[in-house]
């Protein structure tokens, strides 16, 4: 049986990209679109058309000054990721479909961020609210058809995570792409 796996990084290992939705707005001089911005990852909306690249560095969380690894892929800001250009052409063709690739410019370094627009509802006869008032997910699982997706989020659980299939990790593990950690718990911690 093939594995789903909810996407994290290790903040404490690997360094962060700090930037902001204001920082985005600002740098392509796109007020008008900072809720789009807000959105991204959650609503299905493409910004490849007022997108250009966005300048930004790696940087340390606050709270683990220890880090100093870059990544090749880490998450930034829910169900999105950014790849190295490396990592970017391991992927690039495989996600197409999935959402969209926009440039950022790391230190002088070429990476994209991705726009993940990929939505896909859990299995409902095993994913449930444990109270539907607050709608705090108690069981969250995905049928086949996730099974088959190299990346994901799910409406069903805020878009709040990026979900990937047993075939992305493994093309992580094989062309060495570190930043991601890959948990079979699709809930976090302070989730149930």
């Amino acid at each position: 049986m093939k594995q789903i796996y909810r996407l994290t990084t290790n903040p404490a290992i690997y360094k962060e990209i700090p930037l902001d939705v204001e920082d985005i707005a600002d740098q392509l001089n796109a007020d008008d679109h900072i809720m789009d911005f807000v959105y991204m990852g959650i609503k299905e909306k493409k910004l490849a058309g007022y997108w250009g690249p966005i300048k930004t560095v790696f940087q340390s969380s606050p709270a683990f000054p220890e880090a100093v690894k870059i990544p090749s892929i880490c998450i930034w800001s829910g169900p999105n990721l950014v790849f190295s250009e490396r990592a970017h052409a391991v992927f690039r063709l495989m996600l197409d479909d999935y959402g969209e690739f926009l440039p950022l410019n790391v230190s002088g370094d070429n990476y994209y961020l991705f726009n993940n627009l990929t939505d896909l509802s859990p299995d409902l006869s095993r994913s449930f609210y444990s109270e539907p008032d607050t709608q705090t997910i108690k069981s969250l699982v995905f049928g086949e058809e996730a099974r088959e997706k190299l990346l994901f989020r799910s409406y069903w659980e805020g878009c709040s995570v990026c979900f990937c299939n047993e075939k992305f990790k493994n093309l992580c593990e094989e062309f060495d792409l570190e930043g991601l950690s890959f948990s079979t718990a699709l809930l976090s911690a302070n989730s149930k």
